[in-house]
């Protein structure tokens, strides 16, 4: 009997710190980006914090400096991890966000199943007349089949499906047709 492993659960473990090097571990694990994230949030609280005591408020965060350095990041990296736009992390859906503002909306480019099109740019959009399949070599009655009982098929490849004694619509086609002949 063939035994199927499903591995999903322990490939979206999250990438953890256990050792800082060879003799120290930690006693318990510590997740690598919200570790990575309470850094950041760490080093930019420092530094506007220190900006606001340089611009003239000298004893700001004198009482409150554990709050401001330690709890500030910490409710920070909190928010991050709690954040899930469409599901994603927080960092995958800014870059996707600003790959998606960049290459098409500021490009202001349209797009048709999935391509890019100047089509929907033109201000009058005309269609030219319909004109019915006619294949004239094969004049058989039954419209789905010639006269050795197979398909018919034009030139291109698609079925005729219009009695081959009807007039074409379009008088561009009907030329066509007279000049293959």
């Amino acid at each position: 009997m063939r035994m199927v492993f499903n591995y999903r659960k322990a490939m979206r473990q999250p990438k953890q710190i256990r050792h800082l090097y060879n003799d120290v571990s930690l006693p318990f694990a510590i997740e690598l980006v919200p570790a990575i994230n309470f850094i950041l949030f760490a080093v930019l609280t420092f530094f506007v914090g220190y900006g606001i005591r340089r611009m003239g408020f000298p004893h700001a965060f004198s009482h409150s400096w554990f709050f401001f350095l330690i709890g500030v990041p910490l409710g920070l990296t909190f928010l991050i991890i709690k954040i899930k736009p469409d599901g994603k992390n927080i960092y995958l859906y800014l870059y996707d966000l600003s790959k998606y503002l960049w290459a098409v909306k500021w490009q202001k480019k349209l797009f048709c199943q999935d391509e890019p099109t100047d089509l929907l740019r033109e201000k009058k959009i005309t269609f030219r007349t319909l004109v019915r399949v006619v294949e004239k070599r094969h004049a058989t009655k039954n419209a789905d089949e010639g006269n050795q009982r197979e398909f018919t098929v034009n030139e291109e490849g698609r079925r005729v499906r219009v009695l081959s004694h009807q007039k074409s619509v379009d008088t561009d086609a009907e030329q066509g047709c007279r000049d293959e002949l």
